[in-house]
């Protein structure tokens, strides 16, 4: 077999073939054209495979002389299948053995590369249609998830045809998923399909059930999370059916929103990784291995891990805190810093910081908080918490702010 780039393919051939069947399995699947071009007809390679399996238009010569073509089918150069035909179009039909197994392969071609991936996916969602009928939830969940990833594979992500085929998709698997009380899953679709077609009343139905399965206390609380889905800040953009970032975003609805006792005034921000494009088929051991190996900065906690867990321990803190305001050392830290007529008061601001960063390092950082201001800002943003709800907390800050000569929340 050979792809040698000889001259320029007659325009209007198929860009895609579609194998199927093959005793020899690993031949099975799609292939797109290469762009090169051998014996006046387009080279293809298999999309997954990629070099390692062909399908080429070959000449032979025969006995008497003539130059005759065929397709063949082949892995690593050597040939598996062949059809012999004058045609610039890979047959259907007249396959043959040529060392692969039985049975012959089914093949199919296709003159845009998009169509075949649409094809498969109305395919499996038939599929999947057919299985719901017979309440078949995990044939039905299947068949929906292999719809799924053929459209992953299309070049197209952001065109209505793409949405519509995406987002049905989506709200049928999570219609399987809540059958099988799968509740998170069967959320994340919902959220999915509903960014790729707002409203679509199957999907917010689902999401809305869901939810209250997870732990919302109502109609009303779901109805305000489901205010901010659909507006496309959730799913990523470039690659719509990796749901790692809604994956996310649920985790910390769970953590931050749904089920608290006082609802926080905003939803969490929905966040999203570059690795969550290549790490998607990684289970979360495997992803986290890969990360702390290749990003530990990722799991680096900014201002530490450190908690103050009750009003009790917030007061205990500020009681430590006002020994060393008090103390000689910081106070002539202090003014010294006040005696600098060479700063503003923005730069004696940064400064102060400075100092009480160092101050109060020993008592911080053993509880975990970070070194320097990072874990000052972790620390006085836990505590406004219970300045605001605790009266001996909220009077212990004025006396602190009154020996630093600063305000605390300026200490951020």
């Amino acid at each position: 077999m050979s792809s040698n780039q000889d001259e320029n393919a007659p325009a209007g051939l198929p860009q895609a073939v579609v194998v199927t069947g093959a005793g020899t399995a690993e031949v099975n699947g799609t292939y797109k054209a290469t762009g090169q071009v051998y014996s006046g007809a387009p080279v293809y390679e298999h999309i997954e495979a990629g070099t390692a399996l062909k399908i080429t238009r070959e000449p032979h010569t025969t006995k008497s002389g003539a130059v005759k073509h065929g397709w063949l089918l082949g892995q690593n150069k050597v040939p598996l299948y062949g059809a012999p035909t004058e045609s610039l179009t890979v047959p259907s039909s007249g396959w043959k053995s040529f060392g692969g197994a039985a049975p012959l392969p089914q093949v199919s071609a296709h003159e845009v590369l998009l169509d075949v991936f649409f094809s498969q996916a109305d395919e499996q969602r038939a599929a999947g249609d057919s299985a719901l009928e017979e309440q078949d939830w995990e044939g039905a969940k299947s068949c929906f998830s292999a719809g799924i990833e053929a459209l992953k594979k299309s070049d197209d992500h952001s065109s209505e045809t793409f949405k519509h085929r995406a987002a049905a998709l989506l709200a049928r698997r999570a219609n399987a998923h809540s059958k099988l009380k799968e509740s998170r899953p069967a959320f994340r679709d919902s959220i999915a399909a509903l960014e790729l077609l707002p409203q679509l009343v199957s999907a917010e139905r689902c999401f809305l059930e869901a939810a209250l399965e997870l732990g919302c206390r109502n109609e009303a609380e779901a109805r305000r999370i489901l205010e901010v889905v659909g507006q496309g800040k959730i799913l990523d953009a470039g690659a719509p059916l990796v749901l790692r970032p809604v994956e996310r975003w649920i985790g910390d609805l769970l953590e931050q929103v749904i089920g608290q006792e006082e609802a926080p005034d905003r939803l969490p921000e929905p966040r999203h990784m570059p690795s969550d494009r290549y790490l998607e088929h990684l289970d979360d051991e495997e992803r986290e291995k890969v990360l702390k190996k290749y990003l530990p900065e990722y799991f680096q906690t900014p201002g530490g891990v450190g908690i103050i867990k009750d009003p009790a321990e917030c007061l205990q803190i500020m009681l430590r805190w006002e020994e060393i305001f008090s103390s000689e050392n910081f106070q002539k830290a202090r003014k010294d810093l006040w005696a600098r007529r060479d700063l503003n008061f923005p730069s004696r601001l940064v400064e102060m910081r400075k100092i009480v960063c160092t101050f109060v390092a020993e008592v911080l950082e053993p509880m975990g908080f970070a070194e320097g201001q990072p874990g000052l800002t972790r620390t006085i943003r836990q505590m406004q918490v219970y300045w605001s709800k605790d009266k001996a907390c909220a009077c212990k800050a004025l006396d602190l702010e009154e020996l630093a000569d600063v305000s605390l929340a300026d200490l951020q």
